[in-house]
């Protein structure tokens, strides 16, 4: 019998190894990537394409494009194509972020042919019916109005401006301003010249010879248009110090971050320790200063954003306002005591151990090794990137941390943002 007394031994991971997915090219140069594992008979299939805010010509355009697509067809109303997903069981969403837009259909085996034929009338018979366009834009508008009443959605929001400027998609935030002004003409132009923009298509779960030939003659019925060059990144910015008063709270948001390294870069892997370290996950430096020994705030966290034209860094949290100041000394100290101390062999270790663990918990299924595959593939890397993740991860020394934080973390290099 099992005594659970008795902590099971500890055991170092391996080197991570999963299975990778099968590229195939379909006749409209549409490139699809299968994953066929998994004991449930369930299949995903999303397509994303490099159509995101960036490319837009109107603000907004993007985003209800994609929105639209659910609200009818040449032959059915948003109330029908809602009544034949739930018949099914089958989920079809649709978000757009920066730089792609995707496109994703969730179905029992068994079901997947007449999704597959509702998701090509969505895509190539979309109506943009003028009353729907309303309602989103209501719904829109109104999230937009809420996020803007909260300190650190506005904090943030701040930060990416500071650091790409209000001229660059990754600075600049659809308002409800120039919601009020997007068309159903605008719409149809994105629809019709940059919806299609560089295709790729991901399929995991259990895919059939039958659901592949099924999934592949759909998707050739798609024609695909050249990709975009998007606007470059404004260079020189330099870092701010931005403090918004308004007097309507209680609590201060503090976003303090810079720009840093793209996803291919040789530095992003290690750097992502050193992140991780700083405030990445519970155990962090941050947390456990500002939340566990001076009980300023519930949570803080250090992100690291990839984006396909840039990086960053981002530390961000909500404290009380006697204690803003503070807290952003406490930031800026540990920073510091990375830069110029070794961090300790057992504390590093830790996070090594966090950091592969948590990884095996992303890949314990089809789909999530898929988005495994599709964050490598969509920066233009491939399976090599996590055998990198792995061997950097294990081998980063103390010094090597130390060196990194020198290099990068440079105090004067940080843009602060904080909203009161």
């Amino acid at each position: 019998m099992l005594d659970r007394t008795i902590p099971p031994q500890f055991q170092e991971i391996e080197p991570i190894r999963f299975p990778w997915p099968k590229r195939h090219m379909l006749g409209n140069d549409i490139p699809l990537y299968v994953l066929d594992m998994g004991s449930q008979p369930i299949i995903e299939l999303e397509l994303i394409f490099k159509s995101g805010s960036c490319h837009e010509l109107h603000p907004g355009a993007a985003y209800f494009t994609a929105a639209m697509l659910l609200e009818g067809t040449a032959t059915k109303t948003s109330q029908d194509i809602a009544h034949m997903i739930d018949y099914y069981g089958a989920t079809i969403g649709t978000r757009v972020q920066k730089d792609f837009c995707i496109i994703s259909l969730s179905t029992l085996v068994k079901h997947l042919n007449p999704l597959l034929d509702l998701l090509v009338e969505l895509l190539l018979t979309a109506s943009f019916p003028e009353k729907s366009l309303q309602l989103l834009k209501n719904v829109k508008t109104q999230a937009i109005q809420m996020a803007d009443k909260k300190n650190h959605q506005v904090a943030y929001k701040r930060f990416c401006t500071a650091l790409f400027t209000a001229a660059h998609p990754y600075g600049r935030h659809l308002t409800v301003q120039e919601i009020a002004a997007i068309q159903r003409s605008d719409l149809q132009h994105h629809y019709e010249q940059l919806l299609f923009t560089g295709c790729a298509a991901f399929v995991s779960g259990q895919v059939t010879p039958a659901a592949l030939q099924s999934i592949q003659q759909a998707l050739e019925q798609l024609t695909v248009t050249k990709v975009v060059q998007p606007d470059q990144i404004p260079s020189g910015n330099l870092p701010e110090k931005i403090d918004i008063a308004d007097g309507q709270h209680l609590q201060s948001a503090i976003v303090i971050g810079k720009k840093l390294l793209l996803k291919k870069e040789a530095d992003f892997l290690p750097m992502v320790v050193v992140n991780t370290l700083l405030g990445g996950y519970f155990g962090s430096r941050l947390m456990r200063n500002i939340r566990e020994d001076k009980g300023y705030t519930y949570g803080i966290h250090s992100n690291m954003v990839a984006l396909l034209q840039a990086g960053y860094l981002s530390i961000t949290t909500e404290v009380a306002q006697e204690v803003t100041q503070a807290t952003i000394q406490e930031i800026y100290k540990e920073i510091a005591i990375l830069q110029h101390e070794l961090v300790a062999e057992d504390a590093l270790q830790n996070v090594k151990n966090y950091l592969l663990g948590h990884f095996l918990t992303t890949i314990n299924d089809p789909f999530s090794i898929m988005q495994k595959f599709q964050a490598a593939y969509l920066h233009g890397l491939d399976q090599s990137y996590y055998t990198a993740f792995y061997h950097q991860v294990r081998d980063i020394t103390p010094l090597e941390v130390r060196n990194l934080a020198q290099k990068y973390l440079s105090l004067d290099s940080f843009t602060e943002v904080v909203v009161r």
